[in-house]
């Protein structure tokens, strides 16, 4: 089963569903506030369409973190 059928097949009870997205709040680093930023978008996609979300903003993350690693700190 592929990530996104296996995102679809997951069913939340309706509490959880309608539950607001809370805010990231900012870290003052551009590159990790313009990843965090995308969470904002959870609320108005499907659930199934998450998991891609959540990679994006894992992948920007990572890259933030290989250029402060090529700066040295």
């Amino acid at each position: 089963m592929d990530t996104e059928n296996a995102a679809e097949a997951v069913e939340l009870p309706q509490a959880v569903a309608d539950a607001p997205v809370p805010e990231p709040e900012p870290t003052g680093h551009a590159g990790v506030d313009a990843a965090l930023d995308r969470l904002r978008e959870l609320a108005d996609r499907p659930t199934g369409a998450h998991p891609e979300l959540y990679d994006d903003v894992h992948r920007r993350l990572q890259d933030v973190l290989a250029e402060i690693d090529q700066r040295g700190g």
